[in-house]
């Protein structure tokens, strides 16, 4: 017994120590398969981190205003779809310049000739046979190419293009390269490297100021998070376009640069322009620091820019970056502030922190840091926890837990480190688990036990309950709202007489399996099975608000259900079945009821008796569900066909019952007409128009042949022939149960 005892408090140790190694040895291979699903936990917790910190300590804005000149939906529905002319782009730059703007910086890249209208004039002429040559000046007066050219040294102007994965594609000129790398350096350094572009073409970008890619790399879950400062080209590095709008607002081209030797590779640490440095990744990333949540910069929209609506001084001295937030033309980003983020914000984002040198970023020693954590915190917990209960476990584990979580806040939000967070939670957490698992094994199986055998008698809501708090449960009575279902199938007296007792058991339980199931999928109890009659209820022993619509949704199933069955049964020699079902909601009681012997959970009352009528009359009408307008009242999200205004047997108050026809998504056309034209023939009955309503249940007879309209119809020949009293209310007196 002792060497039993000791091993009980072995194991969970043991265990802990080889969940510390192998989240250990997780954390030393992210870029692995095994850790992809870390590396998704931990960008999910950046963005966690990063919203808080947002909340906790906005950042402020620096003093050089960067604004974006947005190509929004407004623009496009006033100026024309994009693209836009460059006759237009250059009219856009000059109002710019004229407003006091800097630097002006295009997310857009320019890599195709617009074509010259003298072209499409002259082709047009050749094709219809005309020999025309135009003056040579009238092709250069209306070039847009030209004008946009001739616009650009208006300002500053910063032009995009793209690095791509394909080496064969070199589209339109390069800028001039703003560092140079040796060749052996070259060899050794990890900088993110592109073998082709698309640039701009070679007149724009010879009258522009510069220009920066535009090529963003987003994570595995398809957030951008971090962007490329640089990128290698042959020797040769390349600005992205906010480090290149920054080198052309601070008039220097000269990249700065600070790696360090690892190994056999260079790493850069450090990169930007004159004393405006970032902190970078190995392959030259940052962080990009987020103001806030999209239109955090100020957004000026592009007509009206062009047509002098901003306003004045607004844009003077200011960084201005064009580019778009309209839906169709595909330039929104998911980011840790938000989806459907504007991609030129990202890059203003990143202007913003390289004039202010405000990067975030990851430290070389952080594999080391994590790897201590993880040493540290699952050695103590795995010798630790075992020593202690549920709430002291619970207790040392919430204090470790806090004490990561608020570290690692204050290292990001103070110190700017951003530091991995998910595989020393997912330690601490994992520990805990596996100890208040191991220390609770033995209760929660005898748990399971005890439900798996009492799920099949009364409901598990009801079990559940019971288990999770027994001292607190009466079974005493209660009386509440509830709505309670009958079902029954039709015929089943001659069914059950054509089958052997072998194949009737069999048919009912492959009724009966799909149809609780149902029941349970929305949230039912079931009450009974008689027979082939299975009674159900919502609304207790958990409350259900919308206790009403579930049951309308599962009797909706349970048809559908019902029909899928036939072919089985078919398939199996066995008679097609239908179903009646009846529906009503009103005051019940309900509880635990019975004898000393044997107790049920059910429930009582008038409103239980009437769902049972309706159930029983579904055949008179034809209908495969009734509802009482109760039901109807609290499920409007259903449409309904109006059926009758009864009195059953034993009841001396008159209701409404409807069918429930499906969700309104669901209802065709015709369906619709056909239920106005019977809302009509039911306004003329009750009006005791009986020409008028009998000639449109004969109509509605003859398109959809529903003994419901069989029943007007014969209904309003013997009104007829009858004296109504004055207060004649057209209710019609059900007098079989």
């Amino acid at each position: 017994m002792r060497w039993r005892s000791l091993s009980r408090k072995r194991l969970p140790i043991l265990l802990g120590i080889v969940l510390t190694a192998y989240f250990i040895l997780l954390s030393l291979q992210p870029g692995q398969s095994s850790g992809h699903w870390l590396n998704r936990l931990d960008f999910l917790l950046y963005d966690l981190r990063f919203n808080a910190a947002l909340d906790w300590q906005p950042p402020g804005r620096g003093e050089q205003p960067v604004i974006i000149v947005d190509i929004d939906e407004k623009s496009l529905a006033e100026e024309g779809r994009w693209p836009w002319s460059r006759h237009k782009l250059a009219d856009l730059v000059a109002a710019l310049a004229q407003s006091g703007a800097v630097v002006v910086a295009f997310d857009v890249v320019f890599s195709e000739p617009e074509r010259n209208p003298v072209d499409d004039i002259r082709e047009h002429m050749t094709q219809s046979g005309a020999d025309w040559q135009p003056p040579r000046e009238w092709r250069a007066r209306v070039d847009a190419d030209s004008h946009f050219a001739r616009e650009l040294p208006a300002t500053d102007t910063v032009l995009g293009f793209f690095f791509l994965d394909e080496a064969s594609v070199s589209v339109g000129r390069l800028p001039a390269p703003v560092y140079r790398l040796p060749a052996e350096a070259a060899k050794r350094s990890v900088i993110i490297a592109k073998p082709g572009y698309a640039a701009n073409l070679p007149q724009l970008q010879e009258a522009a100021a510069g220009a920066g890619f535009v090529t963003t790399f987003a994570d595995a879950d398809g957030a951008i998070r971090r962007a490329p400062l640089i990128i290698r080209y042959g020797n040769d590095l390349y600005p992205s376009l906010a480090l290149a709008t920054v080198m052309a607002y601070l008039f220097d081209r000269q990249l700065q640069l600070e790696t360090v030797a690892l190994g056999e590779v260079d790493v850069l640490r450090y990169a930007g322009v004159g004393a405006q440095l970032a902190r970078t990744d190995a392959a030259g990333r940052v962080i990009v620091p987020y103001k806030g949540p999209k239109r955090t910069f100020p957004y000026l929209s592009a007509t009206d820019v062009l047509n002098g609506h901003t306003g004045t001084g607004v844009l003077e001295g200011a960084i201005v970056l064009i580019g778009t937030s309209a839906l169709g033309l595909s330039d929104l980003r998911a980011t840790p502030v938000g989806t459907q983020y504007p991609g030129v914000e990202v890059h203003a984002n990143v202007i913003e922190a390289l004039l202010n040198d405000d990067f975030p970023y990851r430290p070389e020693w952080e594999a080391g840091a994590l790897l201590a954590q993880l040493l540290l915190f699952g050695m103590l917990l795995s010798f630790w926890l075992p020593r202690l209960g549920p709430l002291g476990s619970m207790l040392l584990s919430g204090l470790t837990l806090l004490l990561v979580i608020s570290g690692n806040f204050y290292l990001w939000t103070y110190q700017h480190l951003d530091l991995p967070l998910a595989a020393v939670l997912l330690l601490v957490s994992s520990l805990t688990l596996l100890n208040l698992g191991y220390g609770f094994v033995s209760e929660n199986v005898s748990r399971r036990q005890l439900k798996g055998m009492f799920d099949q008698y009364v409901p598990p809501a009801h079990i559940e309950r019971m288990m999770n708090d027994p001292s607190a449960y009466q079974f005493a009575g209660e009386s509440k709202e509830l709505t309670v279902l009958f079902s029954d199938i039709r015929s089943f007296t001659n069914i059950s007489e054509k089958l052997s007792a072998a194949d009737l058991k069999a048919l009912l339980n492959s009724y009966f399996t799909p149809i609780t199931k149902v029941i349970f999928d929305n949230e039912g109890t079931i009450d009974k099975y008689v027979g082939d009659m299975v009674m159900a209820f919502w609304g207790a022993p958990l409350d259900d608000q919308q206790h009403a619509s579930h049951a309308v949704q599962a009797a909706l199933c349970m048809q559908r259900v019902t029909a899928s069955l036939r072919d089985e049964f078919s398939a199996r020699g066995w008679p097609a079945i239908e179903i009646g079902i009846g529906i009503n909601t009103g005051p019940m009681n309900v509880g635990d009821m019975g004898s000393s012997y044997r107790r049920a959970y059910t429930v009582l009352g008038d409103a239980v008796n009437l769902g049972s009528r309706l159930e029983s009359i579904t055949k008179f009408y034809g209908v495969p569900i009734l509802v009482g307008e109760q039901t109807q009242a609290q499920a409007p999200e259903f449409v309904y066909r109006y059926i009758d205004r009864i009195q059953v047997k034993g009841k001396n108050e008159p209701i409404r019952v409807y069918e429930p026809l499906g969700l309104a998504n669901e209802i065709d056309d015709a369906t619709q007409q056909e239920l106005s034209l019977q809302q009509q023939a039911t306004e003329h009955y009750f009006a005791r128009r009986w020409d008028e309503a009998q000639q449109i249940f004969s109509e509605l007879w003859q398109c959809q042949p529903r003994r419901l309209y069989q029943v007007y119809s014969e209904r309003i020949e013997h009104l007829r022939q009858q004296e109504l009293a004055e207060d004649w209310d057209g209710v019609f007196r059900h007098t079989e149960k």
